[in-house]
């Protein structure tokens, strides 16, 4: 007779075949805690789930982020470094699926001999507009810092694979700062043409510079057919300066080639700007010793002029000691009526010229032919264009408007600021009478190391200051000659001096023991400033 309780004996089933687990497996696959949001649906941004109140904070992981945010922080990533879209992509496979997904991120082309990535990064921007960058810059390679050299039949060669898409070229940068035979021809020759093959039609930002061009042959761009261009920065180049091109300009930075001088320079510019009468930001630089010069003993036509009703910005920049005359020759028939922003600009290493200049004379002549400037507010000289100081003190009779004033270099000197200080003082006594003071808002000094800080604490307290003073505030940067110290003994309530040193503003407050809401006429304790300022500092 068995036992009542004997333990009943189980039939254990077989294992099932190791190709049958495989497949389970690979069919239903619990996902990474990594892994959840993989932004395989890109048009769904993923919500973040509220925390309980209950609940303890806990910081948002990346990829709780929506993907447009996080497509955005790529693109701001991108416009710094143009490998950030190949680095993003190797993070992950969500990061990957969101790179590939976003044609902006890969619209930079930098061409160089890696040609196989950028037709990769071509066909990964899709319909987006191209920014086609080509440059001898030192380019940064993973590990090394070369410098790039490059020769006509390289350059010809990146050309001719970035040629067939024209039609999405948004801007175009090619830069050469170094000398090699047929570089514009290589690079250009693509570009020049008839038919819809060579158009651009999106094309807005275009820079071209090559400063050591020795090729005065003239380039027609796109097939003439350039309907959204809006910026140009030529250097060292000559282009036919057609209207379906250039016509609707608002931005252009032009150096002279140096292949033309005096009247048929300053024909050849007066023609662009007719052209280019929509411009609001102009840019003119004149090099000191040209390759080439193809001069004429020709006349200039008195009745050619250029009218630009909406620049307001003008910026002129000479190489050198001398002013050229096809500067003063632009300048005295150019019509800019409603400039705010006017830059003389100058490097702070002079270049000799081979022969005496009188830069006076110079000078004069630009005051001359310097057209009336009656809305100008912001007026900035450096360096050569202080070498007189009589041509700044007449500018400032003939421009009522203005509110800013900037000197840069050694040629401010402590006569130079007394000189100054007496012309303001006698512009506002003249302005007085007919009820409107003309009262600059500040004076900017920019490195001028040959001025003191007594000079500035004279030129305030007995020139300057006053009911209604002559300016508000005196601005000083990099003085090196000015003393901090000097300037804090200083007791003026009209003008409000500023000072920096080494890129910080130097606090020119004195210290006190008690907090300055406590005092009774504590309120002036900051230099420059008036009772009224100070009060609205301490409430």
């Amino acid at each position: 007779m068995p036992f009542t309780l004997r333990r009943s004996v189980r039939r254990r089933d077989p294992p099932p075949a190791r190709s049958i687990v495989d497949v389970v497996k690979a069919t239903i696959r619990v996902p990474h805690k990594r892994e959840y949001n993989t932004y395989d649906h890109l048009a769904l941004p993923l919500k973040p789930r509220k925390p309980h109140r209950h609940e303890p904070w806990v910081p948002f992981h990346i990829f709780d982020l929506p993907a447009e945010l996080l497509s955005y922080i790529f693109l701001l990533g991108a416009n710094e470094d143009i490998m950030v879209p190949i680095r993003v992509s190797h993070v992950c496979r969500g990061w990957r699926g969101l790179a590939l997904h976003t044609p902006a991120l890969w619209r930079r082309i930098s061409l160089d001999a890696r040609l196989r990535m950028w037709m990769e990064r071509v066909h990964r921007a899709k319909a987006c507009s191209l920014d086609i960058l080509l440059t001898s810059r030192a380019s940064i390679v993973p590990r090394t810092t070369t410098r790039r050299y490059l020769d006509a039949q390289s350059v010809q060669l990146y050309m001719h694979c970035m040629v067939p898409y024209i039609n999405q070229w948004r801007s175009l940068t090619i830069e050469f700062q170094h000398y090699a035979p047929y570089l514009w021809n290589a690079a250009l020759s693509s570009c020049c043409g008839r038919g819809q093959a060579v158009y651009a039609p999106h094309l807005e930002e275009m820079s071209l510079i090559y400063p050591h061009n020795d090729d005065s042959k003239e380039f027609v761009l796109f097939g003439g057919y350039a309907p959204r261009l809006r910026s140009v920065t030529t250097h060292g180049i000559r282009l036919t300066w057609l209207p379906t091109v250039f016509g609707n300009l608002t931005f252009l930075d032009y150096t002279h080639h140096g292949f033309t001088r005096g009247v048929d320079a300053a024909s050849e510019l007066l023609y662009m700007l007719q052209i280019s009468n929509q411009l609001q930001d102009l840019r003119i630089s004149f090099p000191p010793s040209p390759s080439a010069t193809l001069t004429y003993p020709t006349a200039f036509p008195a009745d050619e002029s250029a009218h630009l009703p909406h620049l307001t910005s003008l910026e002129v920049r000479i190489e050198g000691s001398d002013i050229p005359s096809a500067l003063i020759q632009v300048m005295a028939h150019l019509s800019i009526p409603a400039v705010q922003t006017l830059r003389l600009l100058a490097p702070t290493s002079i270049v000799r010229s081979p022969r005496t200049v009188d830069i006076a004379a110079r000078l004069r002549q630009l005051l001359k032919a310097l057209p009336r400037l009656y809305a100008l507010r912001h007026l900035e000289v450096e360096h050569t264009w202080l070498s007189d100081p009589r041509f700044i003190f007449a500018v400032l009779h003939v421009v009522p408007s203005l509110k800013h004033l900037t000197l840069r270099g050694s040629h401010v000197t402590n006569p130079f600021f007394f000189d100054l200080s007496e012309i303001l003082r006698a512009r506002l006594r003249s302005s007085v009478s007919y009820g409107s003071p003309l009262t600059l808002d500040f004076i900017e000094l920019d490195r001028c190391d040959a001025i003191t800080a007594g000079a500035l604490a004279d030129g305030v307290k007995h020139r300057l200051s006053g009911t209604p003073p002559c300016v508000r505030a005196i601005h000083i940067r990099e003085c090196v000659s000015v003393d901090v110290a000097a300037l804090r003994r200083v007791k003026n309530m009209n003008v409000r001096l500023r000072v920096w040193q080494k890129g910080e503003e130097v606090e020119l407050v004195r210290s006190t023991s008690r907090p300055q809401s406590r005092h009774r006429h504590g309120t002036g304790a900051l230099l420059g400033t008036s009772s009224s300022d100070a009060a609205e500092r301490t409430r």
